[in-house]
């Protein structure tokens, strides 16, 4: 299952739970890019609405993200966001924003103490949970 699941390296996996952190009491979200399921490189953006349930990111935004991704030769791997007071599953309106089943789902709940972070494979607007690791050096 190594060979499917997505790989962070430690400080891809920091940077992620820093950002959500960071923007509570709203969500976080980014892009996570890399190469054969290795996460090499975290993209933060903007969460243009500022809510707690909710994020948008502009077109422009999401564009000049896709063209640094393409120059580092690297390629999405998973869109992330954060869920600052509730439980880190898909909503109704995440799956139903999230086109590109090739594309994982992260999110990271900040419900608790400790953040906890799942990630999904969505087709045809159905999840399931999908294998991650964390490596010291990717």
């Amino acid at each position: 299952m190594e060979n499917d699941s997505l790989i962070f390296s430690v400080y891809c996996y920091d940077e992620l739970l820093n950002d959500g952190r960071s923007k509570l009491p709203y969500e976080a979200c980014g892009i996570l890019s890399g190469k054969n399921n290795q996460i090499h490189s975290i993209w933060k953006l903007k969460n243009e609405v500022k809510s707690d349930r909710r994020f948008f990111v502009g077109k422009k935004a999401v564009e000049e993200t896709l063209l640094q991704i393409a120059l580092k030769d690297e390629k999405v791997l998973a869109i992330y966001h954060t869920h600052p007071t509730t439980a880190p599953v898909p909503s109704y309106t995440d799956i139903k924003n999230h086109r590109e089943s090739e594309v994982k789902m992260i999110i990271v709940s900040y419900k608790t103490k400790n953040p906890i972070v799942k990630c999904y494979c969505v087709q045809n607007r159905v999840y399931k949970e999908w294998p991650f690791l964390i490596k010291p050096i990717v």
